[in-house]
């Protein structure tokens, strides 16, 4: 008899994807149904409803990325033995970095094979081990950088950042440089990627940090259940 950790769910930004991904998926020689996510909104219900095996989402360049990272971290803190596969072809050394420290996490290149992504798919459903960690950007930057560049997300220009940090416009600019250089974003829509997600990756780097201290309290835990309502 079929047991409920045998599900898969599948959410796509783009519906004429979603279909090929429904028929890869049901084309996997393994005992498992398929179910379709209609929105991101709902991934966290749906998971507490049926534990599935694997969640895979298709990230396109038409979709927004606002909410996608907290997601991915609250989906890990929540369903830890639940593997997630991202497959994207945006703000992908950041996607990557972010895998290396969410171990159920494994993201894709969009434009990977048939074959390969039907291997890694695979395998994702049958071990609970990361797949492969890919080297790329380094999402742990300083506060000072992530604030410049949450600032500039914002709307702030150089120089009022520097009157509000009290710093000089060029140390402001050496630190969006820096970050930007760490982060691997190298074009303007990385750039504009990258501000949609500002915010929850200064969060998540917030966390990671306190995860390492040992200081997540319950309290904590409880901020994060806030975090997902926002």
């Amino acid at each position: 008899m079929k047991t409920r950790n045998e599900d898969i769910l599948f959410f796509s930004s783009d519906k004429l994807a979603a279909l090929g991904l429904e028929s890869l998926l049901s084309r996997l020689p393994v005992a498992c149904q398929v179910h379709e996510l209609w929105s991101l909104s709902t991934v966290m219900a749906k998971c507490e409803k049926m534990k599935p095996r694997l969640l895979v989402c298709i990230f396109h360049e038409n979709m927004p990325l606002t909410g996608t990272l907290k997601v991915l971290y609250a989906l890990q803190q929540q369903f830890p033995a639940m593997q997630i596969v991202v497959l994207t072809r945006r703000l992908l050394p950041l996607m990557h970095a972010l895998s290396r420290y969410l171990p159920s996490l494994t993201v894709l290149d969009l434009k990977s094979s048939r074959q390969m992504l039907s291997s890694r798919l695979l395998t994702s459903i049958n071990t609970n081990a990361q797949i492969q960690l890919v080297e790329g950007a380094d999402i742990l930057l300083p506060d000072r950088q992530l604030r410049v560049l949450l600032m500039l997300a914002w709307g702030y220009s150089i120089e009022h950042i520097g009157i509000r940090l009290g710093i000089s416009h060029k140390t402001v600019n050496a630190h969006k440089l820096n970050a930007l250089s760490r982060l691997q974003v190298r074009s303007k829509n990385d750039m504009a990627d990258l501000y949609m997600v500002i915010d929850e990756l200064r969060m998540i780097v917030s966390w990671l940090r306190l995860q390492r201290n040992g200081k997540l309290s319950e309290l904590s835990f409880q901020s994060l259940e806030e975090l997902l309502e926002a």
